[in-house]
């Protein structure tokens, strides 16, 4: 069976840039490189902090996947350095476009079921990428995260929240059991 020229073409070229792709993710995202101190990176504006992590936008950065154009991307710091990424999906549609497309460039996700949501979840190397469907609501988050950076971050996280102690006051509860 001979396959044309142009189809066998086709075929490579649609591998090469999946893989481009993963290669891209591993090494950065939105053209910074994970872990690159925030000192070194133009036109953020913080958004939010919480602890060692601080949050920033771009004016009118964006962000292409599956041939779906998101805005408002937020970069995450953690001690000043970057490793991670979140983006909101503003429609079905679009989540749907970019499961497939995640599926098909890194295989089937792991998926989570919690209350309200489901993640789906892959991993890449030093890379994981977490897409969120909320139920009953339209919107979704996708999100990718620099393992080494983020695993640090998520156990202090951990850490703080077992240090806080909540000072319960003394006398008569408000409340009745």
């Amino acid at each position: 069976m001979k396959i044309k020229p142009t189809l066998l073409i086709v075929m490579i070229s649609l591998v090469l840039v999946q893989a481009g792709h993963a290669e891209d993710v591993m090494q950065s995202f939105s053209g910074i490189l994970w872990g690159t101190p925030i000192e070194d990176i133009r036109g953020l504006q913080e958004s939010a902090r919480d602890g060692d992590i601080h949050y920033y936008k771009r004016a009118e950065d964006f962000y292409n996947i599956a041939g779906v154009t998101l805005p408002d991307v937020i970069y995450g710091f953690y001690q000043g350095k970057y490793f991670a990424a979140y983006i909101k999906l503003t429609s079905a549609d679009a989540f749907d476009k970019v499961k497939r497309h995640l599926d098909t460039v890194y295989g089937d996700a792991r998926s989570q079921l919690r209350i309200n949501q489901t993640i789906y979840i892959w991993e890449y190397l030093d890379v994981k990428i977490k897409l969120k469907q909320y139920h009953h609501q339209s919107h979704a988050k996708l999100a990718f995260y620099y393992m080494p950076l983020s695993t640090k971050a998520n156990r202090i996280k951990i850490e703080d929240a077992k240090e806080k102690v909540f000072k319960i006051e003394s006398g008569e509860p408000e409340y009745d059991f």
